[in-house]
C-alpha cells in the first residue's frame, strides 16, 4: 500500500486553509506553519479577520501585516481571504458593501503588495461563518468575488453550490489538529473529489514553534506523497472554480469615448469602427466623456437596470450624471427635461488597483483597463488577465491609426473565441454583477423619479382655499352629527345606508387621538367656538383616564361611546402612541401641557416598556408592538412625554445616505406593506423625522410611478371598507421586486392574503389624498384631492374609500379617522399657505 493510499486520496483536489488569523494571533506560531507550506511548495490560503478586538484594522507596522505581505510577494501559491462576519445573514446589497469594505481594508494593509503585484487572484474570494439557512451569496459578485468559503463549525463532507451569476459557495471540510499523533490518517472520505483542510491559527499557540514545524513537515510530506500517486492535487481555492463542472465564464465590456470636435479622430472613422465591431457581434457602449482616470471628476455615467426599449445590437449610449454623494440628488447633464430611467450611477476605475462594487455614495465601480494610445490598443490583451471581468475603456486618440483599430478588433475577436471570455454590453455586465433585490430596485426607482417629484404648487389660490374650507365643513359634519353630548365621544364608523345601516358604538385610543386632532383643526379653521372646543376636550379627557388591571393603570383598548368610561381591560401600544401624539398637538396649540402631563403621569406606561419596546396588553398578556409601522410614530410620541422607547425605523448609522436608506428599506420589508398612515401624520403632529421623510418619498414615488404607467390613481393607507373584512391596512410591499400594493387585515386572515383579493379591494383612501396634498404639494397630489373631492363628499362627511378597480365609492360608509385626518390636513394646508 502506498503512502497516498494511507492518506485515502482518490482523484481529489485538496485545498489548505489557515483560519482564525486575527491581529491578536501569535505571528511566530503562524510563521512556523506557513514557512513549511512555502518551503514544500504547497499552495495555501489564509483567512484573515482584519479587525482587532479594539475594532481597528492592523496597520502597516504590525508584524502580521508584514508577514502576510512577505508571503504574498514571494509565493505564487499563497492567497489571502478576508473574513466578513455575518455575511450570510446580509442582503444582496450589504453583502457587496461588506466585501468591498473588507477588501479596501485589506488593500490598505497590503499596499506594497498591491502596488507590486497589481491585484492578485485572491481578490475573488471571501470567507464567512456557516449558517443553517444562509441567504443567497449573489451580492458578493458586485465586489468582484466569485467564491464564498463558509467556514464549518464541525466536520462534514465538502459540497458546493453555483449561483446564476457565477458565484460558487463552498461548505464543509475538516479541521486538522497538528497536535494529534495521527495527523496523516485523519483526512476526509476516500471517495471525496474535493477536500478542504483547515488549520486554526489560534490552536497553534498550544504548541511550541518547534512542534508546529515538525508536525507540519510530516503532514506536508504525506500530502506531497499523495500528489505523486496522481490521485490528489493541492490547489488554491481560487483555482477551484476553473474546474469544468463550475462552468466558469469571464465577461468583458467595451466602452468607447465619442470623439469631441477638436479630437484627431474623425467622427466618420469612429462610427465605421463601431459598425465593424457590431458586424462581428461585439457589443459596445458609448459615452461623451472618458469613463475613467480623470482627476477631480465630478460626473459619472447612468446605467439603466432594465433592457426594455433598448436594441440589444445597438451601441448603448451612457448618459452623464452628476456624482452621487451625500444627500445631493443625481441629475442628468443632458439639456432639457431629461428623466433618468431606474438604474444607478456607474464609474470605471483602474482594474489593477480598484476595489469594485458599490461605494458609500451609491456609485457602482467597475474595473477598467484604460486604452489611451494606439500602442496600448495594439497590445492590450496581455494585461487583461485570464479570469477577471473588466471594462475595456477606449479613448478616441487610441483609434486614430488604422493599425491600432485593426489590432484592437482582432484581439477582441480572439478573446471572444477563447472558450471562457464573453464580450457583453456594459449594461449586461452591470446587471450580472450588481446587487439585486426588491429594496434596491425600489431605491433605484425612487432616485430616478426625483425630477418628477419636485414639481411643486406655488401657492393656494383663493378659489382653492374656499374649496378646502367647504371640504372641512363636510368633514366636520361627521362630528357635529354623531358626537354624544354625555360622553363627548363619537362612533368610530357609520353605515347610514337605509338598508342594513349600522353605527359602531366603540372607539379605540387611536380613534380618540384622531378625534382630538380633528377638534384642534376645527378650532383652527373656525368651525367650532373656543367654549365648544374646551367643553369637548374636557369630556374626552375624562373618558380616557384609564382602568387599573394587573397592577397597571392604562388607557383602555376601546371604550363604549354611549357610556362613561366603559370599556375593556386591554391596552394597545400603537393606539396609545396616537393618543399621546394628539396630546402633544393639544398642548402645543392650546397650552394644556400641565393638565395633560398630570393625566399621562397617572398612567403606568413605563410598565409596558420591556427591553425598550412598547407592548400591548391582551387578555393580561404583554405582546410587543415593535414590529409595526406605528412603532416609530408611537416611539416619538412616547418620548415627547419622557418615556424612552425604541423605534424599528431608527437604523441610520451615519455610514452614508445611500447605505442608511437601504437599511431602512430592508427594515420596512421586515415589517410589512407601508401606507400613508401614520407616516404622514408624523409630519403634521410631531415634525417629520429623517427616516419617515425618506419613506414618504419612496411611497410617493411608487404611487406616481404607478399612475404614469397605468393611469390609475393610488393613495394607500389604512381604513374601513364597506364589505368583509371591513378594515384593511393597504400599502407598498417593499420586498416585492414587481411593484405590489398589498393588503393586511386586523386578524391577518389567510383567505385575504392573495393578489386577487388585493387587486379587487385596493382603494383610494380619502384621508390619504388630503394628507398627500398637505405634505407634498404636487400635480399628482392635487389630482388625488380633486378626485376624492368630486366622488367622496357626502352629507355625513367624507366616504372612507373609493375602490380603484371599479371606481365605486363607499358612499354610505364613513368614519371618524377619515374625517378627522381630512380636517387636520386642511388646517395644515391653510395655516401653512
Amino acid at each position: 500500500m502506498t503512502r497516498g493510499q494511507v492518506l485515502g486520496f482518490h482523484n481529489r483536489v485538496t485545498c489548505l486553509v489557515v483560519r482564525d488569523v486575527t491581529p491578536g494571533v501569535s505571528v511566530r506560531h503562524l510563521m512556523a506553519l506557513c514557512d513549511v507550506f512555502v518551503e514544500k511548495g504547497l499552495p495555501f490560503s489564509c483567512v484573515v479577520s482584519l479587525l482587532s478586538e479594539a475594532g481597528r484594522a492592523p496597520t502597516l507596522d504590525d508584524r502580521l501585516s508584514s508577514l502576510l505581505s512577505a508571503y504574498a510577494m514571494q509565493s505564487k501559491g499563497f492567497e489571502i481571504i478576508p473574513f466578513v462576519p455575518g455575511l450570510s445573514k446580509r442582503s444582496s446589497y450589504f453583502q457587496g458593501r461588506a466585501v468591498r469594505d473588507a477588501y479596501a481594508g485589506l488593500n490598505s494593509v497590503l499596499a506594497p503588495v498591491v502596488h507590486l503585484q497589481r491585484r492578485k487572484s485572491w481578490a475573488s474570494l471571501v470567507a464567512c461563518g456557516d449558517l443553517p439557512q444562509p441567504k443567497s451569496p449573489m451580492g458578493v459578485r458586485s465586489a468582484g468575488v466569485r467564491t464564498v468559503l463558509s467556514l464549518p463549525d464541525e466536520e462534514r463532507p465538502v459540497s458546493s453550490e453555483t449561483w446564476p451569476n457565477g458565484v460558487v459557495r463552498l461548505f464543509g471540510g475538516k479541521a486538522i489538529d497538528l497536535r494529534s499523533q495521527a495527523v496523516a490518517k485523519t483526512h476526509t472520505r476516500p471517495d471525496a473529489t474535493q477536500a478542504l483542510l483547515y488549520f486554526s491559527a489560534a490552536d497553534l499557540e498550544t504548541m511550541t514553534v518547534e512542534e508546529i514545524s515538525a508536525r507540519a513537515t510530516e503532514f506536508a510530506e504525506e500530502l506531497l506523497a499523495s500528489e505523486r500517486t496522481g490521485r490528489n492535487s493541492v490547489q488554491l481555492i481560487s483555482d477551484l472554480q476553473l474546474r469544468d463542472h463550475y462552468g466558469f465564464r469571464r465577461y468583458l465590456a467595451v466602452h468607447l469615448t465619442r470623439p469631441a470636435q477638436d479630437d484627431a479622430l474623425d467622427g466618420a472613422v469612429f462610427e465605421d469602427f463601431v459598425s465593424d465591431l457590431r458586424q462581428e457581434g461585439l457589443l459596445v457602449s458609448i459615452g461623451e466623456k472618458p469613463g475613467t482616470f480623470d482627476a477631480g471628476r465630478v460626473t459619472d455615467y447612468w446605467l439603466p437596470v432594465s433592457t426594455q426599449g433598448f436594441d440589444p445590437k445597438a451601441p448603448l449610449e451612457l448618459d452623464q450624471v452628476t456624482r452621487a454623494c451625500g444627500r445631493k440628488p443625481v441629475r442628468s447633464l443632458r439639456a432639457g427635461p431629461n428623466l433618468l430611467s431606474p438604474g444607478h450611477s456607474l464609474a470605471f476605475g483602474d482594474a489593477l488597483q480598484l476595489t469594485p462594487g458599490f461605494d458609500a455614495c451609491g456609485v457602482f465601480w467597475l474595473p477598467s483597463i484604460d486604452i489611451a494610445s494606439p500602442e496600448e490598443a495594439a497590445t492590450f490583451a496581455p494585461v487583461l488577465g485570464k479570469t477577471n471581468d473588466v471594462v475595456i475603456s477606449i479613448r478616441p486618440q487610441a483609434l486614430k491609426h488604422g493599425f491600432a483599430r485593426r489590432a484592437l478588433r482582432n484581439q477582441l475577436i480572439a478573446l471572444a473565441s477563447d472558450g471562457v471570455t464573453q464580450i457583453v454590453s456594459v449594461q449586461f455586465l452591470g446587471q450580472l454583477i450588481a446587487p439585486q433585490g426588491a429594496e434596491i430596485e425600489r431605491q433605484r426607482r425612487t432616485i430616478a423619479s426625483l425630477a418628477r417629484r419636485r414639481m411643486r404648487r406655488v401657492s393656494t389660490a383663493d378659489a382653492e382655499r374656499q374649496a378646502l374650507l367647504e371640504d372641512a365643513r363636510i368633514a366636520w359634519n361627521y362630528f357635529e352629527d354623531n358626537t354624544l353630548r354625555e360622553t363627548g365621544l363619537c362612533p368610530a364608523t357609520m353605515n347610514f345606508s337605509p338598508v342594513n345601516g349600522r353605527v359602531h358604538q366603540t372607539v379605540t385610543m387611536w380613534d380618540v387621538g384622531s378625534h382630538i386632532n380633528g377638534l384642534i383643526a376645527a378650532r383652527q379653521l373656525g368651525l367650532v367656538s373656543s367654549a365648544g372646543f374646551e367643553q369637548s376636550i374636557g369630556k374626552i379627557l375624562r373618558q380616557v383616564r384609564g382602568r387599573r388591571s394587573q397592577g397597571r393603570l392604562l388607557p383602555q383598548g376601546w371604550l363604549r361611546v354611549d357610556r362613561h368610561k366603559w370599556g375593556n381591560k386591554n391596552f394597545d401600544g400603537s393606539d396609545a402612541g396616537r393618543l399621546l401624539a394628539a396630546f402633544v398637538n393639544l398642548s402645543r396649540s392650546f397650552g394644556m401641557k400641565d393638565q395633560i402631563n398630570a393625566l399621562v403621569e397617572s398612567w403606568d406606561l413605563e410598565k409596558i416598556v420591556v427591553r425598550g419596546e412598547v407592548h400591548s396588553v391582551t387578555d393580561g398578556e404583554l405582546r410587543s408592538a415593535y414590529r409595526s409601522h406605528s412603532a416609530h410614530y408611537a416611539a416619538r410620541a412616547f418620548r415627547s412625554w419622557g418615556i424612552e422607547v425604541a423605534s424599528p425605523y431608527e437604523v441610520f448609522e451615519g455610514r452614508s445616505a445611500y447605505d442608511d436608506q437601504m437599511a431602512l428599506l430592508e427594515r420596512v420589508s421586515w415589517i410589512g406593506p407601508i401606507g400613508a398612515e401614520p407616516l404622514l401624520l408624523e409630519a403634521l403632529e410631531l415634525g417629520m423625522s429623517k427616516e419617515s421623510a425618506y419613506l414618504a418619498e419612496v411611497l410617493f414615488a411608487a404611487q406616481l410611478e404607478d399612475h404614469e404607467e397605468t393611469g390609475r390613481l393610488i393613495a394607500v393607507s389604512e381604513g374601513p371598507i364597506d364589505r368583509a373584512p371591513w378594515f384593511t391596512y393597504q400599502g407598498l410591499q417593499m420586498d416585492a421586486v414587481r411593484r405590489t400594493w398589498a393588503l393586511d387585515t386586523v386578524g391577518y386572515e389567510p383567505q385575504y392574503a392573495n393578489r386577487a383579493f388585493w387587486h379587487e379591494n385596493l382603494v383610494i383612501s380619502s384621508k390619504a389624498a388630503y394628507l398627500w396634498a398637505a405634505y407634498k404639494p404636487h400635480a399628482y397630489s392635487e389630482k388625488l384631492l380633486r378626485y376624492v373631492r368630486a366622488k367622496a363628499r357626502t352629507t355625513r362627511g367624507f366616504a372612507s374609500s373609493i375602490f380603484s378597480q371599479s371606481g365605486r365609492v363607499t358612499s354610505t360608509y364613513t368614519d371618524l379617522n377619515t374625517n378627522a385626518v381630512i380636517l387636520q390636513a386642511i388646517a395644515n394646508t391653510l395655516t401653512a399657505a
